[in-house]
């Protein structure tokens, strides 16, 4: 079932840049997925990450686009779902909605990251808002945690 959501993913991201894993789900089963199809859904979009091939990312449905999945569920439309990205705008737009990159990616989350840092500091009401944030690149996170993860 794994092999199956990976390549349907993997065929969905050929044709568009930001693909719903959700949304590619019930396209190929053509209805709505169990619990467990989902786990797997998101296991292959996991592993298409880490592979380096696109960027997990947690999206609101007005973030990704207008292919975006939009739940309809009431109140669902405003909770993120996760999304496969090759789309630099959208990973430089929103990097700390990163879920998961490989180092390919790091240059553009760093880059999204510091023109972040440069809005809030240029906005006085997000500076009020999020006091003492920092942005944290992707590489300074895996190092932090790797040096907690030996202190352990």
């Amino acid at each position: 079932m794994k092999e199956t959501f990976h390549q349907a993913l993997q065929n969905a991201l050929a044709s568009r840049d930001t693909v719903s894993i959700r949304r590619t789900l019930i396209e190929v089963l053509e209805r709505d997925p169990s619990k467990a199809e989902v786990s797997a859904a998101h296991k292959a979009a996991r592993r298409i990450a880490e592979d380096g091939d696109a960027v997990l990312i947690s999206l609101l449905p007005d973030q990704a686009g207008a292919d975006a999945y939009m739940p309809t569920a009431r109140g669902a439309g405003m909770r993120a779902s996760k999304y496969l990205t090759v789309d630099e705008k959208i990973i430089k737009d929103l990097p700390c909605r990163v879920e998961l990159a490989t180092e390919r990616w790091d240059a553009l989350i760093d880059e999204g990251m510091r023109l972040t840092q440069q809005r809030i500091e240029s906005d006085p009401l997000l500076s009020a808002f999020l006091p003492g944030w920092k942005a944290e690149s992707p590489a300074e996170k895996r190092a932090r945690l790797t040096a907690e993860a030996s202190v352990n």
